[in-house]
Protein backbone atom coordinates (compact mmCIF):
# COMPACT_ATOMS: atom_id res chain seq x y z
CA UNK A 1 0.00 0.00 0.00
CA UNK A 2 1.03 3.21 -0.73
CA UNK A 3 0.38 6.34 1.26
CA UNK A 4 -1.27 9.24 0.15
CA UNK A 5 1.07 11.35 -2.14
CA UNK A 6 1.75 14.57 0.24
CA UNK A 7 0.71 16.91 -2.49
CA UNK A 8 -2.68 15.62 -2.76
CA UNK A 9 -3.55 16.13 0.69
CA UNK A 10 -5.50 18.86 2.24
CA UNK A 11 -4.28 19.07 6.20
CA UNK A 12 -7.32 19.17 8.06
CA UNK A 13 -7.60 20.88 11.61
CA UNK A 14 -5.32 19.24 13.82
CA UNK A 15 -6.58 16.23 16.40
CA UNK A 16 -6.92 17.21 19.97
CA UNK A 17 -5.51 13.94 20.69
CA UNK A 18 -2.80 13.85 18.18
CA UNK A 19 -0.07 11.07 18.49
CA UNK A 20 3.17 12.65 18.93
CA UNK A 21 6.87 12.13 17.88
CA UNK A 22 9.77 13.60 18.30
CA UNK A 23 12.52 12.49 15.86
CA UNK A 24 16.29 13.67 16.93
CA UNK A 25 18.14 13.34 13.38
CA UNK A 26 21.72 13.05 13.01
CA UNK A 27 21.83 14.72 9.66
CA UNK A 28 21.03 18.12 8.77
CA UNK A 29 19.06 17.53 5.29
CA UNK A 30 18.95 13.57 4.24
CA UNK A 31 15.95 12.78 7.02
CA UNK A 32 14.67 15.81 7.96
CA UNK A 33 13.32 15.83 4.40
CA UNK A 34 12.26 12.17 4.35
CA UNK A 35 10.23 12.33 7.66
CA UNK A 36 8.87 15.83 6.71
CA UNK A 37 6.70 13.98 4.29
CA UNK A 38 4.74 11.96 6.89
CA UNK A 39 4.31 14.90 9.44
CA UNK A 40 1.61 16.16 5.94
CA UNK A 41 -0.32 13.47 5.74
CA UNK A 42 -2.81 13.39 8.91
CA UNK A 43 -3.49 15.61 11.55
CA UNK A 44 -3.65 12.89 14.14
CA UNK A 45 0.32 12.50 13.65
CA UNK A 46 2.59 15.43 14.80
CA UNK A 47 5.61 14.94 14.13
CA UNK A 48 8.31 17.67 15.49
CA UNK A 49 11.74 17.16 13.68
CA UNK A 50 14.87 17.77 14.74
CA UNK A 51 18.20 18.25 12.43
CA UNK A 52 21.73 18.35 13.95
CA UNK A 53 23.20 21.74 13.47
CA UNK A 54 26.13 23.35 12.75
CA UNK A 55 27.57 20.20 11.71
CA UNK A 56 27.60 19.07 15.15
CA UNK A 57 26.09 15.91 14.65
CA UNK A 58 28.23 13.38 17.31
CA UNK A 59 26.27 11.74 19.94
CA UNK A 60 26.38 13.85 22.54
CA UNK A 61 25.25 16.56 20.74
CA UNK A 62 22.31 14.02 19.74
CA UNK A 63 21.43 13.62 23.38
CA UNK A 64 21.54 17.79 23.95
CA UNK A 65 19.43 17.88 21.40
CA UNK A 66 16.73 15.66 22.15
CA UNK A 67 17.03 17.00 26.07
CA UNK A 68 15.98 20.80 24.32
CA UNK A 69 13.61 19.67 22.06
CA UNK A 70 11.61 17.31 25.23
CA UNK A 71 12.17 20.12 27.17
CA UNK A 72 10.43 22.58 24.71
CA UNK A 73 7.71 19.98 23.50
CA UNK A 74 7.15 18.38 26.71
CA UNK A 75 4.40 21.34 28.34
CA UNK A 76 2.31 20.84 24.85
CA UNK A 77 3.03 17.37 23.95
CA UNK A 78 1.36 15.38 26.65
CA UNK A 79 2.02 11.60 25.40
CA UNK A 80 4.98 11.45 23.38
CA UNK A 81 8.04 8.88 22.06
CA UNK A 82 11.15 10.49 21.18
CA UNK A 83 13.62 8.68 18.62
CA UNK A 84 16.90 9.34 17.92
CA UNK A 85 18.03 8.63 14.26
CA UNK A 86 21.94 7.58 13.63
CA UNK A 87 24.07 6.01 11.92
CA UNK A 88 27.54 3.98 12.89
CA UNK A 89 29.79 4.91 10.30
CA UNK A 90 31.55 7.62 12.37
CA UNK A 91 31.17 7.29 15.55
CA UNK A 92 32.73 4.67 18.32
CA UNK A 93 30.84 1.79 19.47
CA UNK A 94 31.38 3.53 23.43
CA UNK A 95 29.16 6.64 21.76
CA UNK A 96 26.86 4.73 20.39
CA UNK A 97 26.36 2.98 23.50
CA UNK A 98 26.00 6.13 25.12
CA UNK A 99 23.45 6.31 23.29
CA UNK A 100 21.77 3.20 23.79
CA UNK A 101 22.19 3.96 27.57
CA UNK A 102 20.13 7.59 27.76
CA UNK A 103 17.20 5.50 25.59
CA UNK A 104 17.23 2.73 28.25
CA UNK A 105 16.80 5.08 31.18
CA UNK A 106 14.32 7.84 29.49
CA UNK A 107 11.05 5.60 28.92
CA UNK A 108 9.72 7.48 26.06
CA UNK A 109 13.51 7.92 24.33
CA UNK A 110 14.31 5.22 21.72
CA UNK A 111 17.04 4.61 18.90
CA UNK A 112 17.13 3.83 15.41
CA UNK A 113 20.54 3.40 14.36
CA UNK A 114 21.58 2.14 10.42
CA UNK A 115 24.73 0.37 9.43
CA UNK A 116 26.56 2.44 7.83
CA UNK A 117 24.18 5.03 7.21
CA UNK A 118 20.25 6.17 6.55
CA UNK A 119 20.59 5.08 2.89
CA UNK A 120 20.25 1.98 3.79
CA UNK A 121 16.68 2.18 4.97
CA UNK A 122 16.24 4.42 2.08
CA UNK A 123 17.40 1.21 -0.14
CA UNK A 124 14.89 -0.73 1.27
CA UNK A 125 11.81 1.05 -0.48
CA UNK A 126 12.42 -0.54 -3.51
CA UNK A 127 15.32 -3.77 -2.82
CA UNK A 128 13.81 -6.71 -0.84
CA UNK A 129 17.07 -7.83 -0.48
CA UNK A 130 20.76 -6.87 -0.38
CA UNK A 131 22.97 -6.27 -2.83
CA UNK A 132 25.35 -8.98 -4.06
CA UNK A 133 28.48 -6.32 -3.77
CA UNK A 134 27.90 -4.88 -0.52
CA UNK A 135 28.86 -1.59 0.16
CA UNK A 136 30.64 -0.49 3.67
CA UNK A 137 30.55 2.81 3.44
CA UNK A 138 28.19 5.45 3.28
CA UNK A 139 29.62 6.82 0.03
CA UNK A 140 29.06 3.51 -1.41
CA UNK A 141 25.17 3.73 -0.10
CA UNK A 142 24.69 6.68 -1.32
CA UNK A 143 26.10 5.66 -5.15
CA UNK A 144 23.74 2.76 -4.49
CA UNK A 145 20.53 4.47 -3.81
CA UNK A 146 20.99 6.98 -6.54
CA UNK A 147 21.61 4.08 -8.69
CA UNK A 148 18.63 2.03 -7.60
CA UNK A 149 15.84 4.91 -8.13
CA UNK A 150 16.11 6.58 -11.26
CA UNK A 151 17.02 10.74 -10.44
CA UNK A 152 17.62 9.38 -7.14
CA UNK A 153 15.89 9.41 -3.57
CA UNK A 154 12.72 11.56 -3.92
CA UNK A 155 11.64 12.63 -0.17
CA UNK A 156 8.51 13.96 -1.83
CA UNK A 157 7.24 10.77 -3.29
CA UNK A 158 9.50 7.48 -2.16
CA UNK A 159 8.73 7.79 1.36
CA UNK A 160 5.01 6.72 0.29
CA UNK A 161 6.67 3.56 0.20
CA UNK A 162 7.06 3.07 3.61
CA UNK A 163 5.12 -0.33 3.77
CA UNK A 164 7.61 -1.82 1.31
CA UNK A 165 10.59 -0.53 3.01
CA UNK A 166 9.23 -1.79 6.76
CA UNK A 167 8.83 -5.21 5.05
CA UNK A 168 11.96 -5.37 3.66
CA UNK A 169 14.19 -3.52 6.05
CA UNK A 170 13.13 -6.29 9.01
CA UNK A 171 13.27 -9.14 6.58
CA UNK A 172 17.19 -7.96 6.01
CA UNK A 173 17.95 -6.94 9.44
CA UNK A 174 20.79 -8.59 11.45
CA UNK A 175 22.78 -7.43 14.58
CA UNK A 176 25.59 -7.82 17.26
CA UNK A 177 23.33 -6.94 20.68
CA UNK A 178 21.99 -3.39 20.02
CA UNK A 179 24.33 -2.83 16.43
CA UNK A 180 23.08 -3.77 13.27
CA UNK A 181 24.93 -5.35 10.90
CA UNK A 182 26.60 -3.47 7.78
CA UNK A 183 23.37 -3.35 5.52
CA UNK A 184 20.78 -3.50 8.26
CA UNK A 185 18.70 -0.66 10.00
CA UNK A 186 16.49 -0.39 13.23
CA UNK A 187 14.51 2.43 11.27
CA UNK A 188 11.70 -0.04 9.92
CA UNK A 189 10.92 -0.11 14.12
CA UNK A 190 10.35 4.13 13.71
CA UNK A 191 8.40 3.59 10.06
CA UNK A 192 6.12 0.89 12.28
CA UNK A 193 5.28 3.34 14.68
CA UNK A 194 4.08 6.00 11.89
CA UNK A 195 2.26 3.78 9.88
CA UNK A 196 0.34 1.99 12.63
CA UNK A 197 -0.74 5.62 13.11
CA UNK A 198 -1.33 6.64 9.18
CA UNK A 199 -2.98 3.94 8.31
CA UNK A 200 -6.36 4.10 10.33
CA UNK A 201 -6.53 7.24 8.89
CA UNK A 202 -10.00 8.53 7.31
Amino acid sequence: MRLLHKLEYKKRKPFRDASIIIIVCEGRRREPDYFDYFDQLDSRLKLIIVPSKNGASAPNHLLQNAQLAEEKHIKVAGSYKLWLVLDTDRWKPFQIQTIIKACEEKKPWRFALSNPCFEVWLYYHKKKRLPESLPDTCAGWKRLVNKTFAGGFNSDFHPGLITQAITNAKNNFFSQGHIPECGSTQVFALGEEIYDILKHKG
